[in-house]
């Protein structure tokens, strides 16, 4: 029996010792990922150790220190700091596997797990105490404070609210793996994303992080149609490595992405070439140093690049640079954009807004509730930037919130998120900001679509230019697709607009109001649609000189018109003819002149004012009968035109069809909403007293919508029963010939049009 009972003890001591041998190996494992700060790997033999031994606090801190370097299970910390705290040592060895106590730090942890519970009280409690419990040379103790100040902020932030509504993308955008680093088009109908899904084809099935066991990041598109997500597409300049979206520029063509580059983190860009995205190229060597650069945006009007770096010579851990395009397109030296912006906390997530002055980005300063925040600051006209103020709670957590963006009125914003109800590990969420004031940004979008072309021409573009100073504003290239373009245009300019594709082009003037005149107009301008050419016929194949065309052709575009691609084939052949020219005279310029071809350029410029002369004569054909015939469309409940003299503004109130109109007007408002549209014209006799007629267009749509509104107050109609829809504004009628004393043919151009529905 004796001999019994020393084997079974023997056997005990050797399963004891081979468990105690595994205890320590797998001890040993953990200690080491953590070392390497795969926390996620380390965490599972974290919970097996804590398992086999409940009541050991050193491991009971490992595990929460896992979890709180995770990304969506911080809140899972909370239980293991708590037990760990019961019993902690100043002397503690962190890589003794017979340590049973923790280490003093885990009272700053369990702060910081109760600071992302919103407990923040017994978060500032144990900041606090920990506090005590190190000196002043231990690594942590600078940051207390800092983190009790953002405890007390966050108390004040959650008392008020910011109000919000938060939707969800969906389970097109959205998938069971992480989706996140939203960023949008300006007209909000593109998007890309980063995510870490398996590809449609299966392509990246087995290749995963070694660090955590996810795929690979990838960079997808999506598109909205008619307010609906398409599915995402995977982008052609993704690898087997990482790809993650940045940011993309305001025209759309420039796309920003972030390379882990082994280590030293890279901003690259891709260019828009068609419908396809080119290779990825690293920004300059002055961007890009042996730092770590995370992220990065352009302004507007391209010419400043903010970027954030951890490089030598910030102001503390990650700061956000500016650098600013040199004359010869290169980009200057970059500098530290200062310490209204920057703090000695970590700086990340910039995003410059469409208005060109106004700055999302995220820190850790400031008055941060906990982790990063959203903050924005806005620029004043000497360039200094204002003191960043918190975007508010719950946009902003206590736990990290980075990689925000704004929709073009600013009264939405795209992050991406982890919420017990979505789809997967993050999802892309929207936030609709409920009591935001929309931004006076003029949203300028439309298509432009060549008819009998199978696909739009790759030379289509829209060029816009100041037309007081004759400044290109840019050259915007409309989206593949669908023909579709945006452009954002700064208030209290007179723009000249020409949009092109293939051999047609088309003009236009427009007058943007200061930004006190246009708040009614919230998110802008939707343009009609630019459609050139007629189905199956295309001026692809016409001679302009000889008006001939091929045998597949019958028409002569010159002498026979159809629809309303008349002005745009007219303005084709001149554009041909003018090219024609320049050719001929830079020869005629660099050779000997000879008869034939000094009569050939008198020919052409002949041609041209001929088809010029057609184009007035078009015009003032169609306006004519437009003004004859002009009677109200659809749903218009009533309407008044009236025509003005050279430069008068002001609408006539005893007019008995004003009166009439206004009289429908009142009758609508007792039973709904009255809404007015209002449209206006000036000729192109020039006017001093306006500055340009584009100006004294829309002052004239002005004046009709402040005495439409002071006639319908007046009457006791309600401001919340009246709503001025749109507010249009254009240059009309055949160019002036010094003709003043002609009022028949412009003042059929100088008019206001009001309709009520």
């Amino acid at each position: 029996m004796k001999k019994l009972t020393l084997v079974i003890t023997a056997l005990f001591v050797i399963v004891a010792a081979q468990a105690q041998e595994s205890f320590n190996q797998k001890f040993l494992e953990a200690n080491t990922l953590i070392e390497e700060n795969q926390y996620n790997v380390a965490l599972p033999i974290w919970l097996d150790l804590q398992h086999q031994q409940p009541d050991n606090f050193n491991i009971n801190y490992k595990v929460g220190l896992c979890y709180m370097h995770s990304t969506n299970d911080k809140a899972k910390a909370l239980q293991y700091l708590v037990k760990a705290v019961q019993n902690t040592t100043n002397n503690y060895d962190p890589f003794s596997s017979s340590e049973k106590k923790s280490p003093v730090e885990s009272y700053f942890y369990l702060a910081r797990a109760y600071h992302i519970h919103y407990e923040f009280d017994n978060a500032m409690l144990n900041y606090n105490t920990f506090k005590e419990k190190i000196s002043k040379k231990h690594y942590l103790f600078n940051e207390v404070d800092h983190h009790i100040d953002q405890c007390k902020y966050a108390k004040l932030a959650v008392e008020n609210p910011v109000n919000i509504k938060v939707t969800n993308l969906g389970s097109v955008i959205n998938s069971v793996s992480g989706d996140y680093s939203p960023v949008l088009s300006v007209d909000e109908s593109t998007i890309y994303f980063t995510s870490r899904r398996v590809r449609k084809d299966s392509s990246n099935y087995y290749i995963k992080d070694i660090n955590d066991g996810e795929h690979y990041e990838d960079i997808y598109v999506a598109h909205n149609y008619d307010g609906v997500w398409h599915e995402p597409e995977l982008l052609g300049i993704n690898t087997e490595g990482h790809e993650a979206t940045v940011n993309v520029s305001v025209d759309g063509q420039t796309l920003f992405i972030y390379k882990d580059d082994d280590g030293d983190g890279n901003i690259y860009i891709s260019k828009l070439e068609g419908d396809e995205w080119s290779t990825p190229f690293k920004l300059g060597s002055d961007i890009n140093e042996t730092s770590r650069e995370t992220h990065a945006h352009i302004s507007p009007d391209g010419n400043t690049l903010y970027f954030v770096s951890d490089r030598k010579g910030g102001l503390g851990g990650q700061d956000i640079y500016m650098c600013k395009k040199l004359p010869n397109g290169d980009w200057a030296k970059a500098q530290n954009i200062g310490n209204v912006i920057n703090t000695p906390y970590d700086e990340d997530g910039v995003f410059i807004h469409p208005d060109g002055k106004t700055m999302y980005f995220s820190s850790k300063g400031h008055t941060s509730i906990g982790g990063y925040d959203i903050f924005f600051s806005v620029m004043d006209d000497a360039g200094n930037w204002s003191k960043p103020e918190n975007i508010g709670y719950p946009v902003n957590s206590t736990d990290d919130d980075v990689f925000f963006v704004t929709s073009a009125d600013g009264k939405r914003g795209y992050y991406s998120s982890f919420k017990e109800d979505g789809y997967g590990e993050k999802d892309i969420y929207q936030i609709s900001l409920e009591d935001a004031s929309a931004k006076p940004v003029t949203l300028l979008t439309g298509h432009i679509k060549v008819l009998g072309e199978p696909e739009l021409p790759s030379n289509a573009q829209v060029v816009v230019t100041d037309n007081e100073t004759g400044d290109l504003i840019g050259i915007y290239k409309p989206r593949k697709k669908d023909g579709k373009f945006s452009i954002i245009l700064n208030p209290g300019y007179d723009y000249h607009i020409v949009y092109s594709a293939s051999t047609f082009s088309q003009e236009e003037d427009l007058y943007i109001p200061p930004i006190s005149a246009y708040q009614e107009i919230n998110r802008g301008i939707d343009l009609q649609d630019v459609v050139f050419g007629t189905p199956g016929d295309t001026l692809a194949n016409v001679d302009p000189v000889n008006h001939q065309t091929d045998t597949t052709k019958t028409t002569d575009p010159k002498w026979n018109f159809n629809e309303n691609s008349e002005l745009e084939k007219l303005r084709a052949i001149i554009e041909s003819l003018n090219a024609q020219i320049a050719d001929l005279k830079e020869k005629l310029a660099n050779a000997a002149t000879s008869t034939s071809d000094n009569d050939r350029v008198k020919s052409l410029e002949a041609i041209i004012e001929d088809l010029k002369d057609q184009i007035a004569d078009l015009k003032q054909s169609k306006v004519d009968q437009v003004n004859t015939n002009y009677t109200p469309s659809g749903d218009v409940l009533a309407s008044y035109q009236e025509y003005f003299n050279y430069n008068v503004k002001k609408v006539s109130t005893s007019d008995p069809k004003y009166v009439d109109m206004l009289n429908k007007a009142i009758e609508k408002s007792k039973s709904g909403v009255v809404t007015i549209e209002i449209e206006s014209s000036a000729s192109q006799v020039p006017t001093k007293t306006f500055g340009s007629n584009s100006t004294l267009a829309y002052k004239r749509a002005e004046e009709a919508k402040t005495t439409i509104l002071n006639s319908l107050k007046a009457k006791g109609v309600s401001a919340d029963k009246i709503k001025v829809n749109t507010l249009k504004s254009n240059v009309n009628g055949p160019k002036y010939h010094g003709d003043y004393s002609n009022t028949g043919l412009y003042e059929k151009y100088q008019y206001v049009i009001i309709k009520i529905k």
